[in-house]
């Protein structure tokens, strides 16, 4: 008996087939960020590169990824730019053909390029459900599908959801709808590839200290969101580095026996239903 679990130990390590799992080393993984180049994306790039990845992030503006290289790089990591829109026709696949170009292979893919729309459902336009679903949704979904194709000797995909996929949060309708899909989505990509050796999980962040939260609320409210949040157990908001510490131990041999998963960081904020305390106050 001894000997099976000693055998199984030393087959897996969360990326691909190695050695037992003992830290959350990334060192020499190839990752591809998308939405990498400021806020919770540059969070990500760099706690992956700060584990020894090599990482490219990617979007739309050229100013903001080469100043997000330009840092990485004089923190000591290797970082590429990659100007895309994973919205556009052919654009994920013009991304992947990028990274192939500067390493040759991809082993982690963090899908966190999103965009909201505030709008009621009775106001909202069809252009604008659609745009959402397309960047939060099907951009993923391709990516996943790039993954599953290039990923020969197994690897990792971490997407970036939400709690706002566990209910109602505004008028943000398809911004919802697209996060639940992305975590059942999960799911479906993490048993179709698990016998690739390729793990697929998601990271729920609750409301963090991200460039779209600010712009969402004003100075005052951001500071009390960010001291005194009482809707939240923690009574703040969680940050950009914890919800990147997440996604590096889901990219780590630490997490080699996880996948369909998504984790949940939010300070607490889906534990609590929130019920009880609000016929208290209205008593």
């Amino acid at each position: 008996m001894d000997e099976v679990v000693a055998s199984s130990a030393e087959a897996v390590d969360g990326i691909g087939r190695g050695s037992a799992p003992r830290t959350t080393s990334l060192e020499n993984k190839v990752a591809l960020v998308t939405g990498g180049g400021r806020g919770l994306g540059l969070a990500i790039a760099r706690q992956l590169a700060q584990a020894g990845a090599r990482v490219a992030v990617c979007g739309r503006s050229k100013e903001v990824l080469d100043a997000a290289v330009a840092e990485l790089t004089a923190e000591g990591h290797e970082a590429l730019a990659i100007v895309g829109d994973v919205g556009r026709p052919g654009g994920v696949k013009a991304i992947f053909d990028a990274v192939l170009g500067w390493k040759d292979r991809v082993d982690l893919v963090v899908n966190n390029a999103g965009i909201d729309d505030e709008a009621l459902i009775v106001d909202a336009t069809e252009e604008g459900w659609e745009r959402v679903l397309r960047i939060n949704l099907t951009a993923p979904f391709l990516t996943t599908q790039q993954a599953g194709r290039l990923m020969t000797e197994g690897g990792v995909v971490i997407n970036i959801a939400s709690i706002d996929a566990h209910g109602a949060d505004g008028p943000y309708s398809s911004y919802i709808t697209a996060k639940a899909g992305l975590i059942a989505f999960t799911k479906a990509a993490a048993v179709e590839f698990a016998p690739l050796g390729i793990r697929v999980n998601s990271v729920s962040p609750g409301y963090a200290a991200t460039d779209m939260v600010a712009a969402a609320v004003d100075a005052r409210l951001l500071e009390k969101m960010s001291t005194a949040f009482d809707r939240v157990p923690m009574r703040r908001l969680v940050t950009p580095e914890e919800v990147a510490h997440a996604v590096v131990f889901l990219a780590s041999p630490l997490a080699s026996g996880i996948t369909g998963t998504d984790l949940i960081v939010d300070g607490g904020t889906l534990a609590n239903l929130y019920i009880l305390d609000t016929l208290t106050e209205e008593s």
